[in-house]
């Protein structure tokens, strides 16, 4: 049975803050060129175009 991994829990999930936490995804492989997951806190789930989510 393989585990869906939540964003919280990936390596590759990054945050940076421009007055709002930004939440983006950082790997190489991503099908979303911006990787933008969500702004304010991390979605439930891991969005359609995840790399890890794939595998």
């Amino acid at each position: 049975m393989n585990k869906i991994q939540n964003c919280e829990e990936c390596e590759f999930m990054k945050m940076y803050n421009y007055g709002k936490k930004i939440y983006y995804c950082n790997h190489e492989n991503r099908k979303d060129d911006l990787g933008k997951l969500r702004v304010g806190h991390l979605p439930e789930i891991n969005p359609e175009w995840c790399p890890i989510k794939e595998k």
